[in-house]
């Protein structure tokens, strides 16, 4: 991919890198899970966060080539979204919030090498390109991004952003956990090899082995409410991160299986999603994954949806480049006797 120059207006140069925003803010427990450092307005559409990943970070550092995860960047920007929304935009900490569309895709693939010196930092620009007030209650929003990660334009984003009533939000979530089994499963099919999902860590991997389903491949998902990324604070349903990283996992090793790509060394080149209902604990989740057409030629294009209850809760399509020789020799090194 070749590299692209971009250069913002003054407004990020108020921007610092020096600490993070207070973690509720970024929808945050733990001080180690917030990305966003700070974040400022251009006017009443445009705003720039900075954000930083940590280097030695439990999930986003636990991968096998010398590029960076593209979906930390994301979860970076989601968070962003949140830091804006509640400082500039007037909405109120607490306020119950539902993100109906995440899309994102890369721009440029080299920005995301690792220099193996210092933490993947960018700036994110974010307009509001759309606002719908429908009651006392702030509604509906439609975010549009850019990211930059040192000087490079290296990824583009999109999300829609529903808020809700308290009352409203208690109501329907009273009625959907009735759905729920006393109980429950306990989610003990045994996870994929790390590997086999791009990572070195057991702990982070989310699905265990797929069944054949005519020319799909259904995984059950492994919700673990004690991995301190994914689960950062107490949920009353499956979130969205979780659920994003089940299906980069499951992508990937349906792209390996099918002969799609013949590594799971590899990166995400684009990802769309969809959440039309919220996913519940207490009852199994899969992730069924079609392969579809390649666009471009050295990638793999996976349709997938998230099931629960003989329903479509979340719907999404993932491509995957091979990054074939870009093993990260630092993160691969092995004991010598």
């Amino acid at each position: 991919m070749t590299e692209t120059e971009i250069r913002f207006p003054t407004a990020p140069s108020a921007l610092s890198f020096d600490r993070t925003v207070p973690r509720a803010e970024a929808h945050r427990r733990a001080l180690g899970e917030v990305f966003v450092a700070d974040s400022v307005a251009d006017g009443d559409s445009t705003f720039y966060t900075a954000l930083q990943i940590p280097r030695a970070h439990s999930l986003w550092y636990d991968r096998t080539t010398v590029y960076h995860d593209p979906f930390a960047m994301a979860e970076a920007a989601r968070q962003g979204s949140f830091v804006i929304l509640h400082r500039h935009v007037g909405v109120p900490v607490g306020l119950p919030f539902s993100m109906q569309r995440y899309d994102f895709a890369v721009t440029d693939r080299e920005a995301f090498r690792d220099d193996e010196k210092s933490p993947l930092e960018g700036i994110l620009r974010y307009e509001i390109v759309s606002r719908v007030d429908r009651s006392t209650d702030f509604s509906d929003l439609t975010l549009a991004g850019e990211l930059v990660i040192g000087g490079r334009a290296a990824m583009e984003l999109s999300a829609d952003v529903v808020f809700l009533a308290r009352a409203d939000y208690e109501a329907l979530r009273a009625y959907q956990l009735g759905r729920v089994a006393a109980g429950g499963p306990d989610y003990t099919a045994a996870p994929l090899p790390a590997a086999a999902v791009g990572r070195r860590d057991s702990r982070n991997v989310v699905i265990g082995a797929p069944v054949a389903v005519g020319p799909a491949w259904d995984y059950p998902l492994l919700p673990d409410r004690r991995h301190p990324a994914l689960f950062d604070h107490d949920y009353d349903h499956v979130p969205g991160p979780f659920i994003i990283e089940a299906f980069r996992q499951a992508a990937l090793d349906t792209a390996v299986r099918e002969g799609m790509l013949g590594t799971p060394n590899a990166t995400v080149v684009s990802c769309s999603s969809r959440f039309t209902q919220f996913a519940e604990f207490g009852a199994p989740i899969e992730c069924r994954c079609t392969p579809l057409d390649p666009t471009r030629p050295g990638t793999a294009r996976i349709d997938l949806e998230l099931r629960q209850f003989d329903r479509v809760l979340t719907v999404g399509t993932l491509e995957l480049a091979e990054l074939t020789g870009a093993e990260d020799s630092y993160l691969n090194r092995t004991e010598r006797s």
